[in-house]
């Protein structure tokens, strides 16, 4: 996998490193200090669940907005800046409430870095490079939730969480100071026709928030693919939370469960860098379609095994989770440079919003939806209908294929100046 020509677009992704590293490294502190040091009662679990991923559907539509108004470095550094901030006084915290407020304020300041950080892969990246550039982005963004945790339940060890909150403090100001080192405007300078047609500063805010779901209603290849997303996203976690009790009632100890985990995240590390590797250009379905699929054919045969009681050996086991890791690249990083290649550049963040709005909803909805199949019907169900639910949309994807049409690299408009920059 080659590293991208551009030089900010190196840099940002040097930044995406500890960025996305804050996001999980105290993840494991917040959930033992719940456990040991407060024992709290287990409805805090579900509202810390909640804190960390409702910001994204209530305010990242505005973020989306803001991104396409102002500068993008501007964005990203105040959003790391906030988290910091946020992450420090997670240190001073003396009760689970305050917890709560502190990550939800951390996790509205950082909606504002995805939409961001797409906007300035389109604007950086040469168009070929889209799918590397984003294959690059996805294994740093596995990578960080494979070491983030494990990193942080290590400090542990020899630490207090108090002192973990500080650390991570430090990581967020790491992020923020290479993101200081980018260029002061990563967008090229819009064409006098681009200026006319933009709508960017010419309504208010909720006219520009509807302006962005008014742009991926007119344009199939967004509005199919995010739709696609969304669903693939409530099929998964239909059933992702039950992974442990099942791997319980299928006589896997806690060791195997860990290794289960790691095995989803080291094969959606390698899946993108193989991904990354192709340098033919292929219609995004031809892989989108095929991922979801077989992510389908592995969560069916663990809903299979829980409600016969098949006794599935280890070597079966772990290998599918990797397998299911290393597919759902395919997935992921295609629906990504999509959403690039399909949008106008002055909506990239407000497209980029409503889809992660999308897809935080499927995710919020979904595992309350398993858990009533679960203990209505088997903890085996909600994977049989969420592996169901994949293998339709996998097919619909590969049926719909000569109707949905999308821009190739060599298609597209002569490359802006700052794309070209090294």
């Amino acid at each position: 996998m080659k590293l991208p020509k551009n030089t900010d677009l190196r840099r940002l992704l040097v930044a995406q490193l500890p960025a996305d590293f804050a996001d999980w490294l105290d993840f494991v502190a917040i959930i033992s200090l719940f456990t040991y040091t407060w024992s709290v009662d287990p409805i805090y679990f579900a509202f810390f669940a909640l804190t960390y991923s409702l910001p994204y559907l209530l305010f990242g539509p505005f973020a989306g907005a803001l991104v396409d108004r102002y500068e993008i470095k501007t964005i990203m550094v105040w959003s790391n800046l906030g988290r910091a901030m946020a992450t420090f006084a997670l240190a001073f915290a003396s009760f689970p409430e305050f917890v709560l407020v502190l990550v939800l304020f951390r996790s509205t300041v950082d909606s504002f870095f995805s939409p961001a950080k797409q906007s300035a892969i389109q604007a950086l990246a040469d168009k070929s490079e889209l799918m590397a550039t984003n294959s690059l982005s996805q294994v740093i963004n596995q990578a960080s939730k494979l070491a983030g945790p494990a990193v942080g339940g290590a400090l542990l060890l020899i630490v207090s969480s108090q002192t973990v909150f500080v650390i991570n403090g430090l990581v967020s100001l790491c992020a923020m100071g290479i993101l200081l080192t980018l260029s002061k405007s990563l967008r090229p300078k819009p064409t006098k026709a681009e200026e006319d047609t933009s709508d960017t500063k010419k309504g208010g805010i909720f006219g520009e928030i509807a302006e962005g779901y008014k742009t991926v209603g007119k344009i199939p290849a967004l509005w199919v693919t995010i739709g696609l997303g969304a669903f693939g996203f409530f099929a998964v976690f239909l059933h992702d939370t039950l992974i442990g009790p099942v791997t319980k009632q299928l006589g896997f100890d806690q060791s195997v469960l860990g290794l289960s985990i790691t095995a989803v995240g080291a094969g959606g590390v390698l899946g993108a860098l193989a991904l990354g590797s192709i340098k033919r250009h292929y219609h995004p379905y031809l892989m989108i379609g095929p991922g979801m699929m077989f992510a389908a054919f592995f969560t069916l045969l663990l809903g299979f095994a829980a409600i016969y009681n098949w006794a599935l050996p280890l070597w079966v086991f772990v290998p599918a989770f990797f397998i299911v890791g290393f597919v759902s690249s395919a997935v992921f990083v295609p629906m990504r440079t999509v959403l690039q290649m399909e949008t106008p550049p002055d909506k990239m963040g407000r497209v980029t919003a409503v889809n992660e709005a999308m897809t935080v909803l499927a995710m919020m909805a979904a595992p309350f939806i398993g858990a009533v199949l679960a203990s209505q019907f088997g903890l085996g169900v909600p994977f049989i209908v969420g592996g169901a639910l994949s293998l339709l949309l996998g097919l619909v994807a590969l049926l719909i294929i000569p109707v949905i049409k999308f821009q190739r690299p060599d298609e597209t408009a002569e490359e802006p100046e700052l794309s070209k920059a090294v």
